[in-house]
């Protein structure tokens, strides 16, 4: 599975490559930048602004990703520990006698909650 992924990001390299060389005129062309009250001095040329905008990107999902490991992190170690009381509890299960059964799974589920 490995190599068919490696291939397909070797055919969006060739793709992005190919665009780019037959547009190089084009991403030479500058110009002036406005966003509401703000505008640029100078004009800009389109393949940095196209890269700022690329890497703004790129920080704000790096930015998500942060948090979303963080979240996923917190809920592995709650799975743990819950998985580490079932065990045990179905140790402490397993060791007890069977005439006193009743009695110390009542025991048991005292020292749960």
């Amino acid at each position: 599975m490995w190599i068919v992924k490696w291939i397909f990001w070797v055919i969006v390299l060739f793709v992005i490559i190919l665009f780019i060389t037959q547009n190089v005129e084009f991403l030479k062309q500058a110009h002036k930048l406005q966003f509401l009250f703000w505008e640029t001095k100078e004009a800009i040329p389109i393949w940095v602004v196209m890269f700022i905008s690329f890497a703004v990107g790129v920080l704000i999902w790096m930015i998500g990703s942060i948090f979303k490991v963080i979240e996923l992190k917190g809920t592995v170690r709650k799975v743990s520990k819950e998985n580490i009381a079932l065990k045990r509890e179905l140790n402490e299960l397993r060791n007890i006698p069977i005439d006193d059964e009743a009695e110390a799974i009542e025991q048991i589920e005292n020292k749960i909650k």
